[in-house]
């Protein structure tokens, strides 16, 4: 559970997301599409500002709209809610005007209207109670790393199949970390609930699963080999970490080595992706 006073405190005047893993989905997407490109400029700066600025917004958003999100954050003031609510959504638009207005970046509104998409279905599955359910975790993933792409256009000037494809891999890569970690938590609940036997079989399958699709991209492009490294390491991972779901582990360690494996996807990506 999230520390319920974290909102509190007299000299707090934003609030600001405790989802870690989320902040990672954000944001070494961006970077790994910036690394390719590879170009950095003031409009990537805009643009990872922007990005910034949404991911903050939809934390203030669900907390107002989603009760149960609302309680497992400690209730924070509404008051504190509805000014970030603004604050974010001020500085969001005018970072998004000066990307299509300035910079003339029309495809970053077709994004916007992809994340708003996502965001909202969302909300939708909350309010039925299912905000942390497998499908929205999933579609969760698939709007976090649409940063990707946001990067690509900043830095590219264009919507392309380098894009999609940067977007693909860094959507893949953390949708097999989403598996991975729902299957260990599941597992760690199950050894409290005899006769329960948590299933594997979908994290593993899907590791594997992307593992033979990158393989097939090298094999068709000119990639190196290196562009399958993480994804076979994330698949021996799931493997290896999931042979004896009963086992204890901790929370700390399972966080930590999820950023680690992240950079080291993105290393690799930025280092030999085919452009």
């Amino acid at each position: 559970m999230q520390d319920q006073s974290h909102d509190r405190g007299p000299s707090r005047r934003l609030v600001v997301p405790r989802e870690h893993g989320a902040w990672g989905m954000v944001f070494i997407p961006f970077f790994t599409a910036v690394l390719v490109a590879p170009r950095v400029s003031l409009v990537v700066g805009v643009a990872l500002a922007a990005v910034l600025f949404a991911f903050l917004l939809r934390y203030p958003v669900e907390l107002l709209i989603l009760p149960q999100s609302y309680i497992r954050a400690g209730r924070p003031p509404k008051t504190l809610l509805v000014r970030s609510a603004w604050v974010y959504s001020v500085l969001l638009v005018g970072a998004g005007l000066a990307l299509v207005w300035v910079w003339k970046l029309y495809a970053l509104l077709l994004l916007a209207g992809l994340a708003g998409g996502l965001f909202l279905f969302r909300i939708r599955q909350g309010l039925r109670g299912a905000e942390r359910g497998l499908s929205s975790e999933l579609l969760g993933t698939a709007g976090l790393t649409l940063s990707a792409l946001v990067a690509w256009v900043a830095a590219t000037g264009r919507l392309d199949s380098a894009g999609w494809l940067i977007w693909l891999l860094n959507c893949g890569f953390f949708t097999g970390g989403v598996l991975y970690v729902k299957s260990r938590l599941r597992a760690r609940v199950a050894r409290h609930q005899p006769g329960e036997h948590p299933s594997t079989g979908i994290a593993i399958a899907f590791h594997v699963l992307l593992l033979l699709l990158v393989l097939g991209l090298v094999a068709a492009t000119s990639a190196s080999i290196l562009l399958a490294v993480p994804f076979l390491l994330a698949a021996a991972r799931a493997v290896w970490g999931l042979r004896d779901v009963r086992r204890a582990f901790a929370l700390s360690r399972l966080g930590w080595s999820e950023v680690a494996l992240s950079l080291i996807f993105a290393g690799f990506i930025a280092w030999s992706f085919p452009v």
